[in-house]
């Protein structure tokens, strides 16, 4: 009897371990979906206040790719995220709104360098998010999908550091 009962605790504990290595590997792949979704997201939206704010060519043309590229990424990742029943956020978090925020308030100049900035800063932050999970997500296919990312969004970061570079009032930087 008391056998029977240590085997069924035994194949108990081996149970809840496997299912909380699913549960954190889970989790690991929804919180990079998550930020990935947050991040396109802000992407897309402060790209097209770009196109309706911005006072040079060249950063609504920016704008303008991407709103382009970001919204294939954004429709790429929820058709993943439905393939493997992981959750994709449809608005925006509080920090994110927060940084949309900011620099909707600003205007002429102000607004282009502001923005260049954010796209400095979002890109590497990107990067960084799709390098983490290109090498230590636990999903096979979300892996190689962010692996697969990486080299457009470097892209986008060399595209906005030249474009920040060459902005009025970026001398010295």
């Amino acid at each position: 009897m008391k056998a029977n009962w240590l085997i069924a605790a035994g194949i108990s504990i081996v149970t809840l371990a496997s299912f909380s290595d699913a549960l954190q590997t889970e989790a690991q792949d929804q919180q990079f979906v998550t930020q990935a979704a947050e991040g396109g997201l802000l992407e897309v939206k402060l790209g097209e206040l770009a196109v309706k704010s911005g006072t040079s060519a060249q950063v609504k043309d920016f704008g303008k790719a991407m709103i382009r590229d970001h919204t294939k990424v954004n429709d790429e990742l929820k058709a993943l995220a439905k393939k493997k029943n992981l959750n994709v956020p449809a608005s925006l978090s509080p920090m994110k709104q927060q940084k949309y925020d900011s620099l909707a308030s600003q205007t002429g100049t102000q607004f282009d360098m502001l923005y260049m900035n954010m796209m400095i800063a979002s890109h590497e932050q990107t990067i960084g998010l799709f390098q983490t999970e290109s090498t230590k997500g636990q999903d096979a296919d979300v892996k190689k999908w962010a692996d697969g990312k990486i080299p457009a969004l470097k892209h986008h970061l060399e595209m906005a550091k030249k474009l920040f570079k060459s902005s009025p009032g970026a001398a010295g930087k």
